[in-house]
């Protein structure tokens, strides 16, 4: 495993955490956010490897959905 790709690991569980935290999220909503932010390093956040920033960067990303789309009640 490359440094990115544990640092990737790493802030998803994270940033799934603290999300997780903020929310009361049913088992439904944590696959959706889960794939979200697994999409969202991969396609913006690859190479970083600041996890801090990583993870600021998944809950932002996050926090979007939620807002646009309504990913949890």
């Amino acid at each position: 495993m490359t440094p990115d790709e544990r640092v990737g690991a790493a802030a998803i569980e994270r940033t799934m955490a603290v999300f997780e935290q903020m929310k009361d999220l049913d088992h439904c909503d944590q696959v959706q956010a889960r794939k979200a932010v697994t999409d969202h390093f991969g396609q913006i956040a690859a190479g970083e490897l600041d996890e801090k920033r990583s993870v600021v960067s998944g809950l932002t990303h996050l926090k979007t959905i939620e807002r646009n789309v309504g990913l949890t009640r």
